[in-house]
């Protein structure tokens, strides 16, 4: 299924998300976008205390870091605001220069050159060159760091996918200064005609502060922290919140309109509860019932918008490698005891489309008309199935515990209708079990992975299908061939 979140903005200048279901198909954010200029009111406060305050959900994530090549599900409030991508995306998706002030391309194909804008500047002084990002990533690949994101660039890079099985030397990873210190040099293992769109996620650590420290936690330490970014770091307090503050120093394009961002950490409560009392500026609207509350209130109306930002889908997985999971009939029994439809409506409207593709609609390559049938709801065909499976009327179906990753009331409510609908139709019981996401992703991305069945998300990176379908590709993010 295909599910959105919507986002209150009272300063209406910040993105909006949409989150969702398997078989729900859903929509949220976290690339690099180019920001749209807005006018400031004249009642507006003074730059010097313009402050937007957020929450973050100290319950269910880990603030370990803040910089994504660091660790992509462990991230604090307010990352990736230290330095800036290569490339951003508009608000149309279309891929314009970030750091980036244009690129080229071989004629094979395959080396990609990304002129830097030599103006920029760490706020040590110091420039920000191609040596930042070839360190950056080097650090990617390394087995020691393992990183919780490298199918992302596995069988893209020359050597990544070696070098983070150990089998090859950081440096045989196609990735290098190339004639000028500001040039970045990549080059893939096949010609990749999307690869700027790709890099999307390339912010940079600072090379020297990496090699001084060891890892990307410097970023973390107010002493430490080195900013090329519209921000610096001015207080890390994991246990209570995050601030930075805008930085002075910024050369880049992206001047910020607002001086001091705070991120509160909390644990448990309402968020939607929260913006009402005035205690956060921004936030997301996650349930059937706060839509019917905004609908209900002209003013938080006003303030309401949605945005597909990231076509972002739900889905159940399984570990094929593994028995029973390797059954494909099984499986399919399995898609066909999903009443998508009914789940949304007793669940989730308005908040969700069903999803009986990947790709979610107005995605490139979306198919999920043509697609439809192989999951539409069959209660007959699914238990047909399941007996050719080996399990008529679920007679020795193995004791199975379907993983959430979270704590979101709206992922319980799903999959408690998902296994009420398994049993009615199929008459087997899987039992649910939440963790927190970086417990649920360390077993996701274990070899093998400690997880047989499960539920989670995934929205894209970049505006492509490689992207979304890239998360089957074997050795990726599933257990999968």
């Amino acid at each position: 299924m295909a599910m959105r979140d919507s986002r209150f903005d009272r300063r209406q200048a910040i993105r909006g998300l949409a989150a969702g279901a398997a078989g729900l198909a859903g929509l949220s954010g976290g690339r690099a976008f180019a920001s749209s200029r807005f006018q400031v009111g004249s009642d507006a406060a003074p730059a010097d205390q313009q402050v937007m305050i957020t929450s973050w959900d100290g319950e269910g994530l880990k603030g370990e870091c803040m910089d994504l090549y660091e660790g992509v599900y462990n991230r604090a409030g307010l990352s990736d605001l230290f330095s800036e991508p290569l490339t951003r995306m508009t608000k149309d998706f279309g891929v314009i220069p970030g750091t980036a002030l244009g690129w080229d391309c071989s004629a094979d194909g395959k080396v990609w050159t990304f002129h830097i804008d030599p103006n920029l500047k760490w706020n040590d002084g110091t420039a920000v060159t191609a040596a930042d990002y070839v360190e950056t990533f080097r650090y990617s690949a390394d087995p020691k760091h393992a990183w919780d994101f490298t199918w992302y660039w596995n069988g893209i890079i020359k050597n990544y996918t070696e070098a983070t099985k150990g089998t090859v030397t950081l440096d045989q990873v196609g990735v290098r200064v190339g004639s000028v210190p500001t040039d970045f040099e990549v080059e893939t293992v096949d010609p990749v005609p999307y690869l700027p769109a790709m890099m999307l996620y390339s912010w940079p650590l600072n090379k020297v502060a990496l090699n001084k420290y060891g890892s990307g936690k410097y970023n973390i330490n107010v002493s430490t922290s080195v900013t090329s970014g519209p921000y610096y770091l001015a207080e890390w307090q994991p246990d209570r919140r995050f601030v930075v503050k805008a930085n002075p120093k910024y050369t880049g394009a992206l001047k910020p309109n607002i001086t001091t961002q705070i991120s509160n950490v909390v644990r448990g409560g309402s968020n939607f509860l929260r913006y009402q009392a005035n205690e956060v500026d921004s936030t997301e609207v996650t349930s059937p019932a706060e839509i019917a509350l905004v609908n209900a209130d002209p003013e938080l109306s006003r303030q309401f918008a949605t945005n597909p930002q990231d076509f972002r889908t739900y889905y159940m997985f399984f570990d094929i490698n593994t028995k029973p999971w390797d059954n494909l009939k099984l499986r399919q029994a399995l898609a066909k005891a999903v009443d998508r439809e009914g789940i949304i409506d007793a669940v989730l409207r308005p908040l969700a489309i069903p999803a009986y593709s990947w790709l979610a609609p107005g995605f490139p390559d979306a198919n999920q008309e043509a697609l439809k049938p192989i999951q539409a709801f069959d209660p007959a065909g699914a238990k047909r199935l399941l007996a050719e499976a080996g399990y008529p009327d679920g007679r020795g179906f193995p004791k199975t515990t379907l993983y959430i990753r979270g704590s979101a009331q709206v992922d319980k409510d799903v999959c408690q209708a998902l296994t009420a609908g398994f049993k009615q139709v199929l008459n087997i019981d899987l039992t649910l079990e939440n963790l927190d996401q970086p417990s649920f992703m360390a077993k996701l991305n274990a070899k093998p992975t400690q997880i047989a069945v499960g539920w989670l998300s995934y929205g894209m990176d970049y505006f492509d299908a490689t992207n979304m379908l890239g998360v089957w590709l074997s050795g990726g993010r599933h257990s999968w061939k």
